[in-house]
């Protein structure tokens, strides 16, 4: 019974720990930070004026090129990051469910001006909507969500960004195909770990798909489940399980995300666990810094 009462204190105070990403770590923050602002009473008055916020900011994370604070459900971010300021005024007012979605871009003080004394290098503001609800926890990437993003970013293709958005409707389509003949789909098995992309896309091509459809779900396939397991490929039951991995769904979330900001003039190149943001199991792109903006777009100052 001591150890389970234990065991209860230790999870309690664990959950009770506010935790905040600082320079790409999750940390421990105390009570003080967490309401720290680091800009005056004054700038911070006219700065709600401006981009419409209400209540007091509270810290949400920091990185090397700025700091995020909430205000109710909109996020402000205070950065030195031309590059994402830019790419965020490409995109502000357009929606996306996998990339955030941003309101407002401005500048605290003109190009030459003197700066204020606090914060006097992070001249770009950004204001978008808040994504997900408990920050620092659940609503991280998980693992499995985790090795998708660093899969994506350390084997880059063209195809993530430039996407399909029917994706759901291509696995559908294979799915009813594979369905309805599952005696086909048994025949050649493929062994254990042979490669079975060359049978996946005989089955694609013979359920109708085109050679858009099969490359993008090939490269889903690939990225999500692999193509090295015979359980996956052999029965009809297999594939459907594979199809409807999970592992596909946030292939599809990022590549979707990617596709968008490269529809919009703007090649991100900065995708990692810390950048992206689990929203209820869909996952987000929230910092598009170091991104090639064809475009640059002019900021206001506020």
């Amino acid at each position: 019974m001591k150890i389970l009462f234990e065991n209860w204190r230790k999870n309690v105070l664990e959950a009770s720990k506010i935790r905040r990403i600082k320079s790409n770590v999750l940390v421990e923050v105390s009570e003080e930070e967490l309401r720290n602002f680091p800009l005056s009473s004054e700038e911070l008055a006219k700065i709600k004026e401006w981009a419409g916020l209400s209540g007091d900011p509270l810290f949400l994370g920091s990185g090397t090129m700025g700091s995020a604070f909430q205000f109710g459900d909109e996020v402000l971010k205070v950065t030195k990051d031309y590059a994402e300021a830019s790419a965020a005024q490409s995109i502000a007012g357009k929606a996306h469910p996998n990339v955030y979605k941003v309101k407002k871009v401005g500048r605290r003080f003109a190009q030459g001006q003197e700066p204020p004394a606090e914060m006097p290098e992070h001249p770009f503001l950004i204001v978008y909507d808040l994504v997900g609800e408990e920050v620092g926890g659940s609503d991280l990437p998980n693992p499995k969500q985790q090795d998708i993003i660093k899969t994506i970013f350390a084997r880059p293709d063209k195809l993530y960004y430039n996407w399909t958005g029917n994706f759901d409707d291509i696995r559908k389509k294979f799915a009813s195909w594979v369905k309805a003949n599952g005696p086909r789909v048994e025949e050649n098995p493929t062994s254990r770990f042979q490669n079975h992309e060359p049978k996946l896309r005989e089955l694609m091509a013979e359920a109708g798909l085109n050679q858009m459809e099969q490359d993008i779900l090939a490269k889903a396939w690939a990225t999500g489940v692999g193509v090295y397991s015979a359980d996956n490929i052999n029965t009809s039951e297999g594939v459907i399980n594979a199809l409807f991995s999970p592992m596909l769904g946030y292939v599809n979330d990022i590549a979707s995300g990617l596709t968008f900001l490269e529809q919009n003039g703007i090649h991100f190149r900065d995708l990692k666990t810390t950048n992206v943001m689990n929203d209820k199991g869909k996952l987000v792109i929230i910092d598009i810094g170091k991104s090639d903006v064809k475009q640059r777009q002019p900021i206001e100052e506020i």
